[in-house]
């Protein structure tokens, strides 16, 4: 089978990389375009006409893209349009020949007509993993993007409790001037994956206060075997078992975004830690990896030729089923 993988490059995130390093592993020998933006141009068409399958990485890659009816168009959405940019629904209604797979639970539930599959989004659970450092009485904040007012109560419940915070991904000047003379805020800025990968195995836990569908550190942690302290009304705290509520867990979920609560939910971190395990964050972590993207991303290729062979035969209607519920039973 001839397989192209079609990229903008648009926003630049690391759950971005990760996206398209799976997929290259997916499918080494594929044919690429556009790899992060290089020689890419939305306005000239691409042809695919010898592939057999077509995975977009973006809107805007799967609007570039003319094939015809014996091709198979899977675009597979970053998370990051799920919670900072809205979904063009405009774009997503015109693209007729695409059929879309989704990475979080609020994107399929935006459009159950078009989002036909889900996939939970890669992480590089092999080599995020557990090492023999011995932990550090401070704390971690990954940033990836702006800094917003909800990255701001994580060094305000640390200032609070008077507990030492590392803030990493983001650069001192895009920080607010007054971090800068904070003694217990460390500001180590960008780095690679190995150095943030040190620092997860080195803090006492992990504070992801974003309310996102998907939180790319709170994976990285516990495949690291950090425990995370996460909002709790967000998608993205399903991925965390939160100890409160299940004895032994991961982490522990906060439930309003104010300094009281986070602050009330790292005490009872720090009082209780035996209670976070790392085998328990390590199997939380697991359901990411790059070996489980490709076998739900195989899944989603299956299922949707399924329904393709099922919708050229001749069928009894049948009422009140809409294509994602078709495809389901094919």
């Amino acid at each position: 089978m001839s397989v192209t993988l079609v990229h903008t490059g648009v926003s630049h995130t690391r759950i971005e990389y990760c996206i398209w390093e799976a997929l290259n592993q997916a499918w080494p020998h594929s044919s690429t375009i556009g790899r992060f933006g290089s020689g890419f141009s939305p306005e000239r068409p691409i042809t695919v006409d010898q592939s057999d399958l077509i995975i977009s990485t973006s809107l805007e890659a799967a609007a570039s893209i003319q094939c015809n009816e014996n091709q198979l168009h899977m675009c597979y959405l970053e998370p990051r349009s799920s919670d900072q940019t809205p979904i063009n629904q405009q774009l997503v209604n015109s693209l007729t020949n695409v059929e879309f797979v989704v990475p979080t639970k609020t994107l399929q539930n935006l459009n159950r007509d078009r989002f036909t599959s889900f996939v939970k989004p890669p992480v590089d659970t092999d080599f995020f993993c557990s090492g023999f450092e011995k932990r550090s009485e401070f704390y971690l904040l990954v940033v990836d993007g702006q800094w917003t007012s909800e990255d701001q109560l994580a060094v305000d419940a640390c200032l609070e409790l008077k507990q030492n915070l590392s803030i990493i991904g983001i650069s001192s000047d895009q920080l607010p001037a007054n971090l800068q003379n904070q003694p217990l805020i460390e500001i180590i800025g960008p780095v690679d994956d190995q150095k943030l990968r040190e620092q997860y195995r080195l803090c006492s836990a992990v504070i992801c206060p974003r309310d996102v569908d998907f939180d790319l550190s709170a994976i990285e942690a516990q495949s690291c075997g950090t425990p995370v302290v996460i909002y709790a009304n967000c998608e993205a705290a399903n991925s965390v078992l939160c100890f409160e509520e299940n004895g032994l867990g991961s982490g522990i979920h906060f439930d309003e975004q104010n300094v009281a609560c986070l602050s009330a939910a790292i005490r009872e971190l720090k009082i209780r830690p035996q209670r976070c395990q790392s085998v328990i964050g390590w199997c939380c972590a697991a359901q990411y990896s790059y070996q489980q993207f490709q076998i739900s991303f195989n899944s989603a290729i299956t299922k949707e030729i399924a329904y393709r062979i099922k919708k050229s035969k001749p069928q009894t209607p049948v009422q009140d089923q809409g294509p994602a519920e078709d495809r389901a039973a094919a």
